[in-house]
């Protein structure tokens, strides 16, 4: 080997390391991609949580759902996860029923209590009870 080709070896090699130690460690870039899926995921509980519905009627909507055994929570009037994941439930099971080729009726499982929704859990609880 001659001088020339060490010299050009030993370059590359200074090189290879050089660059090696200023890139990302798998471990960063795994904490990079879990940072980014993290901040993609969307929040749905959030706005369903925050509703303001009169605690009356919140109260009326548990009584029912408690009798279509969709919500095992304290009647209390308050909205919490339970209530809502029990609404989100009571959506998915009326979507569930909708024929696959009817897609465009299914409504989003949002935990959101519209009038609209309210209608349909008093026809579902008085079908019942």
């Amino acid at each position: 080997m001659t001088l020339r080709q060490a010299t050009a070896l030993a370059s590359v090699a200074l090189l290879s390391v050089a660059l090696g130690c200023n890139a990302p460690s798998a471990e960063d870039r795994a904490r990079e991609a879990a940072a980014e899926i993290e901040a993609s995921i969307q929040d749905f509980d959030t706005p369903a949580l925050k509703q303001e519905v009169d605690p009356e009627v919140v109260k009326e909507v548990q009584t029912q759902l408690t009798t279509l055994k969709q919500y095992m929570g304290e009647v209390n009037g308050e909205i919490d996860p339970v209530l809502v994941n029990a609404i989100q439930a009571f959506q998915r099971e009326k979507n569930d029923a909708i024929p696959w080729y009817r897609f465009w009726q299914r409504k989003p499982n949002d935990g959101l209590l519209t009038e609209e929704l309210r209608k349909e859990i008093a026809t579902a609880a008085n079908a019942v009870g």
